[in-house]
């Protein structure tokens, strides 16, 4: 079927205006005023710490009295063997066992990590009174460790009877040196002069702090059994016969390389060439 020429050309122009756009009208553009900033959350500032920096805190329970159980090694006094599950001496104790015999008295307390001067790597402070001690950690706004203090910080929550553990290690602590004979005539001199400084280190065998790691307590405190005897206060005999007391013993302190153990024999005055000390501080309020 053909169309005549003027359907033909109709179909032709609308075809052409159809199929072809139109100019676009140019957008509108809408200002969108910016959106405030959210201000970011503003932290709160850290609580203060509760202890200064070199030492840390120790918070728990102390046991005024503890039972432990020997299983291996025990000694009494002269070195013969005993049986008694408290002897003197023990190699090895009932890991787990720790029975408290009396009403827990709730501590905290800080104290240094390090025997004093506190610093990891340097020899420990030795040859000092008890005076002397106790008045070094006043002069930097401390003070000396009251024994039941030391005592919770050498055997942790768990009670252990040695910082690190339920059984004696010579790897983990400076322990059981052989003893060297000393010469009390140049140590009882009242000067510290160049003779007492060489005979203290002709005897000497502490180690610098920090250099045995693995003789560490619980709490993160360190050298507690062994190296040198620690001055403390002494509060569990109420300050009888003396108000000094030493605890932990020496390089070569046998049976009072433990967390227990004291020594109250020697008055506030002595000194000697393994007896040093640490310092302890009352938390700060948070």
């Amino acid at each position: 079927m053909k169309f005549p020429r003027w359907v033909w050309l109709a179909i032709n122009f609308w075809a052409f205006w159809g199929c072809t756009p139109s100019e676009e009208p140019a957008p509108t553009v809408i200002e969108v005023p910016e959106a405030s900033p959210v201000p970011s959350a503003v932290p709160s500032p850290s609580p203060p710490a509760a202890c200064p920096p070199g030492m840390v805190e120790v918070k728990g329970e102390y046991c005024p009295t503890v039972m432990h159980q020997c299983i291996e090694g025990g000694k009494n006094h002269d070195g013969k063997p005993s049986s008694d599950p408290m002897p003197y001496y023990c190699e090895a104790y009932r890991p787990g066992y720790a029975k408290c015999m009396k009403k827990e008295v709730p501590k905290h307390f800080c104290i240094d990590i390090y025997e004093y001067p506190n610093e990891k790597g340097v020899l420990p402070e030795v040859f000092v009174s008890w005076y002397e001690a106790k008045a070094l950690c006043e002069k930097i706004g401390k003070r000396l460790c009251d024994d039941d203090e030391w005592t919770l910080a050498c055997e942790g929550p768990e009670r252990l009877p040695y910082p690190y553990g339920w059984r004696r290690d010579r790897g983990r602590c400076n322990i059981d040196k052989p003893w060297r004979k000393p010469n009390d005539g140049i140590l009882a001199r009242k000067t510290r002069d160049g003779k007492v400084e060489a005979e203290i280190e002709r005897l000497s065998q502490r180690h610098v702090s920090g250099a045995m790691p693995g003789c560490v307590s619980a709490y993160g405190v360190m050298d507690m059994g062994g190296n040198v005897d620690e001055w403390t206060v002494n509060v569990t005999l109420g300050g009888k016969p003396y108000r000094s007391m030493f605890k932990g013993g020496h390089w070569c302190g046998g049976a009072r390389n433990r967390c227990r153990p004291t020594t109250e024999s020697h008055d506030e005055t002595t000194r000697y060439y393994a007896e040093g000390f640490r310092c302890c501080a009352s938390p700060r309020a948070n």
